[in-house]
């Protein structure tokens, strides 16, 4: 009998890693290409940008109507995770409609869209998601949430992942600025936490695990706070709401900071736990040969925070969460 309980704790043991594992890494950084796509900017902190504008209207602070949607797409029941999570690919049926360029433009927003950035800031807000996922061959599913508190000009967020015998947690606080969010730490809380400090008076971004450091960018955000980030620019600045946009800053992990791109991909409405929604779909546009698969699903009902997430390592692991309940702090 004790032999038997030793072999389920390992087993049990191994199927957390393989969660920690399916999780973004924080790998060593990529060296970054030679061109910007930042607008300019007045001051270290700058904001996201949009490389490629198109005549933008004056800002709102309420979101524009959604263009009409696409047909359904159904996530797999919740009580079958594995479903949805056994493709290293990203689903035929949410491949993105408009036919982008294979690398970002480098054109430069003019001053006038630079004015015209707004953010409106989601109500502090806790948002429920399952998780499904595969790792090495195993799929795997977990429960998890995202809490955002905005406080004056400062916010916290964390979002935790729980499976079996353990958590997986990441964390970041700061303030809030014209420019967005302004993050001062970003933690990463697996088996031992690992962090990332904003030094912004130094323009430096330091690293708890001993990497050296790298310099700060201005709009720069961290792998938890680019999602408020992105929701906010989207909802006080409608056109960046348009397909083919596309929007970039730097994103710092617990180990490393690099140039992440995003572009509008289309509309599409959602079957998901919490009910059928209608989203704004994005995507990683990858910078590097080994850059991840990211992929998301804005909620324009939720002041586009995520309705779901996938993210795809090159080593073909999925992490895929979907929105199920969304509750008050």
């Amino acid at each position: 009998m004790a032999l038997l309980a030793l072999l389920v704790l390992a087993l049990h043991g191994w199927v957390l890693l393989s969660l920690s594992d399916a999780w973004p890494r924080s790998e060593p950084p990529a060296p970054l290409t030679h061109w910007r796509l930042q607008m300019p900017v007045a001051s270290a902190e700058a904001a996201v940008l949009n490389t490629a504008p198109s005549a933008p209207s004056p800002a709102m602070q309420t979101p524009a109507p959604m263009p009409a949607s696409e047909p359904a797409v159904t996530a797999p029941p919740a009580d079958h995770p594995s479903d949805h999570s056994s493709d290293t690919e990203p689903m035929a049926d949410v491949v993105a409609q408009a036919s982008l360029p294979a690398t970002p433009s480098t054109t430069k927003p003019s001053s006038t869209a630079k004015s015209a950035m707004q953010f409106t800031w989601p109500p502090s807000t806790k948002l429920i998601y399952e998780f499904a996922g595969e790792s090495k061959g195993v799929r795997y599913s977990a429960d998890g949430d995202m809490l955002w508190i905005h406080t004056n000009n400062q916010y916290q967020l964390q979002q935790e992942v729980r499976h079996l015998l353990g958590s997986r947690s990441q964390t970041s606080t700061g303030s809030v600025g014209a420019s967005g969010l302004m993050p001062l730490r970003f933690g990463d809380k697996g088996r031992q936490e690992v962090a990332a400090h904003f030094e912004r008076h130094k323009g430096q971004v330091s690293f708890s695990a001993n990497t050296p450091t790298q310099s700060l960018q201005g709009g720069a955000q961290d792998r938890l706070s680019l999602f408020v980030q992105l929701a906010a620019l989207l909802a006080g600045s409608p056109q960046f709401q348009q397909v083919g946009q596309q929007i970039s800053f730097q994103v710092v992990s617990a180990r490393s900071a690099e140039l992440w791109a995003f572009s509008v991909d289309k509309t599409e409405t959602l079957k998901l736990p919490i009910g059928p929604l209608p989203t704004l779909k994005l995507s990683r546009v990858p910078l590097q040969q080994y850059d991840q698969t990211v992929e998301m699903w804005l909620s324009p009902q939720h002041g586009f925070l995520p309705a779901r997430v996938r993210i795809v390592q090159t080593n073909g692991d999925v992490l895929d969460q979907f929105l199920s309940k969304v509750q008050k702090p």
